[in-house]
């Protein structure tokens, strides 16, 4: 098995109408498995790939949150323990830790796999992650400094121009996104990995609902290993930024981000 391709669903079965497709054809010539883990959606997300996937497995919650009669406010699982899930299970060489807002382009995993096999002191590795116009989210980053976070947070965006040059080297665009770097904090939006190192290191820190998950499991995975940024992969992400829209997500972002520098340490600038 090379590839394991591993998924978490939150009501999330129109995106992965989307992206299941996308990613069968870029699995062509590739011995693989898909994961999903269906976090209690109640929008018939699991019987949409029993249907048409009969090949991707599936971890229900649904069905236990329906036995236990317990709200899906209190049993549903965040980010971090759903992908621990799919990690567990996981057979592939490499695994690939993605949201199901993506799109895959045909040659994604094949370059991803050449690019590992190039650089073998890399246990993680990332790809120009890309809006649906083509234009680059500029996704790679340094770790982060609290003072950074607040200017991206809360300060109206049209004041980040007084900030421009601390947050571009935020988002490493200084470097550029054209060539090899390192990336201290690869997006959890999509992370293609060695499983064995992420399955060394115990995944993910499950203390993290949503948000700063992936700044953790990259901090312990670089101990390790080198996290690399490949510029001839993209991927394309129909990104929601849900921390920027709701209130609610931006508590959630918050109460991550306090767990994180306690478990770090704090880094205000």
């Amino acid at each position: 098995m090379l590839i394991t391709i591993a998924l978490v669903s939150h009501n999330n079965r129109k995106d992965l109408e989307l992206l299941l497709p996308s990613v069968q054809t870029a699995l062509k010539g590739i011995s693989s498995e898909i994961l999903l883990v269906d976090n209690c959606s109640h929008d018939s997300t699991a019987s949409l790939v029993e249907d048409a996937y009969s090949e991707v497995s599936i971890i229900s919650e649904s069905s236990i949150l329906s036995e236990i009669n317990i709200t899906v406010n209190k049993k549903r699982l965040g980010y971090a323990a759903n992908q621990n899930q799919n990690i567990a299970k996981a057979r592939g060489k490499f695994i690939a830790l993605m949201n199901p807002d993506m799109i895959v382009p045909e040659n994604l995993f094949h370059t991803l796999i050449q690019f590992m096999d190039q650089h073998k002191d890399a246990g993680i590795a990332t790809c120009r992650i890309c809006n649906e116009d083509g234009s680059c989210q500029y996704l790679n980053k340094r770790e982060p400094a609290l003072f950074d976070l607040l200017i991206r947070r809360f300060l109206p965006f049209r004041l980040h121009g007084l900030f421009k040059k601390r947050l571009d080297a935020y988002e490493m665009r200084d470097i550029g996104y054209e060539r090899v770097v390192d990336v201290p904090f690869v997006s959890g939006s999509f992370i293609f990995a060695r499983t064995s190192l992420i399955k060394e290191i115990g995944g993910f820190d499950e203390r993290f609902f949503m948000y700063f998950e992936d700044v953790d499991i990259c901090r312990r995975a670089r101990k390790k290993a080198r996290a690399l940024y490949c510029p001839d992969a993209q991927i394309i992400h129909r990104w929601e930024r849900a921390a920027h829209k709701s209130f609610k997500w931006t508590v959630v972002f918050a109460l991550s981000g306090l767990k994180y520098y306690h478990k770090w340490g704090f880094k205000f600038f």
